[in-house]
C-alpha cells in the first residue's frame, strides 16, 4: 500500500537557472538585511549544502543552496508539504499534511525514496542521531508521537505510538545527541507541555519548564542545549534549555526580530532560518537573534538544511 502511495506521488523537479546579481552583490535591506528573491538566476550549488522550504502559497518546497541563496530546484506534487527535518547523511524528511505522510529525500533528489503513512496529521518531525528512527509529532485519539524503526535490512517498521497523560496535541519534536527525544504540545486545556522519550524508553516522561509558552514552536537540539520556539508572541522567540532529572531551566533567550509567527525554524550553526507564518523566510544569527541578516522571498512554514557531504 505504501509503495504504491508513493509511485502515485511522484514528484516532479523543476529546475530554475539563473545568477544572483553579482553573488556579492545582495542589496541591502536594513540593518544590515540582505534580500534573496524567490527566483533568482541560476548557478551551480555542488559544493553548498542545500536548504529547503515549504512553500506554503504553491504547496511545493523550494530547494536553495546554502548560504550562497541560490534556488537549485523546486519539488512539486505534495497535498500540503508543511514541516521538514533533515539527518546527518543530508537526506531530508518533508511532511505531507494533506497526504499524511512524511517523504525522505537524499541530497538534491527529485522525488522521494521513502513515503512513510503517519497516525493522521502529521507535524514536526527529527531524526535519531543514534538509529536513524524517524519521529513525528501529532495525531488522531490523543496520539502525540510515532516513532518510525528502520530494520537491518532497510525496511521500516510501522510506527509505535506514544500518548501522553497531559499532552493532548503533539506539535513538534527533536532528538537530542544522545539519542533522547524531546515533544512540545498542549494540554485539552490549551496549556503548554515538554514530555520526553528517553533514549529507548519506553513510554513519555513529562519534563517541568521553568518559562511560559504560549503556544509551542519548533523543537530541535542545537549541540549545547534544547532549543524550544514559542510561536504565540511576537516577535517570535526561541528558549535554550537545561534538562537535568525531567526539569527544563532556561539557559538563554534568542528574540528573532521583525518575525510574526515563526513555526518550524531550523537551526544550522550560529545561523537560525525561520519561516514567518507564510509571509517569508528570515534567517538570524544563532543565539544572538536581533534583526535578520537576510530575507528569502518564500511564503514559508517549515525549513531544513541538508549539509555537504
Amino acid at each position: 500500500m505504501k509503495s504504491a502511495r508513493m509511485k502515485s506521488r511522484m514528484l516532479v523537479a523543476c529546475a530554475v537557472t539563473f545568477a544572483l546579481a553579482a553573488c556579492a552583490g545582495l542589496a541591502p535591506q536594513g540593518s544590515g538585511s540582505t534580500t534573496i528573491p524567490a527566483n533568482p538566476s541560476a548557478h551551480g550549488a555542488k559544493s553548498q549544502s542545500l536548504l529547503y522550504l515549504t512553500d506554503v502559497k504553491g504547496n511545493t518546497v523550494a530547494v536553495y543552496s546554502y548560504p550562497n541563496g541560490a534556488l537549485v530546484t523546486t519539488l512539486t506534487g505534495f497535498g500540503k508539504p508543511r514541516s521538514e527535518c533533515a539527518d546527518s547523511a543530508g537526506d531530508v524528511w518533508i511532511a505531507d499534511v494533506e497526504a499524511q505522510q512524511v517523504e525522505k529525500f537524499t541530497p538534491g533528489a527529485k522525488k522521494p525514496v521513502v513515503a512513510l503513512s503517519t497516525q493522521g496529521t502529521p507535524s514536526g518531525c527529527s531524526v535519531s542521531p543514534i538509529d536513524g528512527d524517524v519521529a513525528v509529532a501529532g495525531g488522531p485519539r490523543g496520539i502525540v508521537l510515532s516513532v518510525f524503526h528502520r530494520t537491518p535490512r532497510n525496511r521500516w517498521r510501522d510506527a509505535k505510538v506514544f500518548t501522553d497523560k497531559t499532552m493532548a496535541t503533539g506539535y513538534f519534536c527533536g532528538y537530542d545527541a544522545q539519542g533522547n527525544l524531546f515533544v512540545d504540545g498542549r494540554s485539552s486545556s490549551g496549556d503548554f507541555h515538554l514530555a520526553e522519550l528517553p533514549h529507548l524508553g519506553k513510554a513519555l516522561v513529562d519534563i517541568a519548564v521553568s518559562q511560559t509558552i504560549k503556544l509551542p514552536g519548533q523543537v530541535q537540539w542545537d549541540g549545547t542545549h534544547l532549543a524550544v520556539g514559542d510561536t504565540g508572541v511576537t516577535p517570535s522567540l526561541v528558549y535554550q534549555f537545561s534538562i537535568v532529572k525531567s526539569k527544563a531551566s532556561k539557559t538563554g533567550t534568542t528574540t528573532l526580530s521583525g518575525s510574526t509567527s515563526v513555526r518550524q525554524f531550523w537551526i544550522a550553526g550560529d545561523k537560525i532560518i525561520g519561516p514567518d507564518n507564510g509571509a517569508d523566510v528570515k534567517i538570524w544569527a544563532y543565539p544572538a537573534g536581533g534583526s535578520p541578516t537576510k530575507t528569502i522571498s518564500v511564503a514559508g512554514y517549515g525549513a531544513a538544511v541538508s549539509a555537504a557531504q
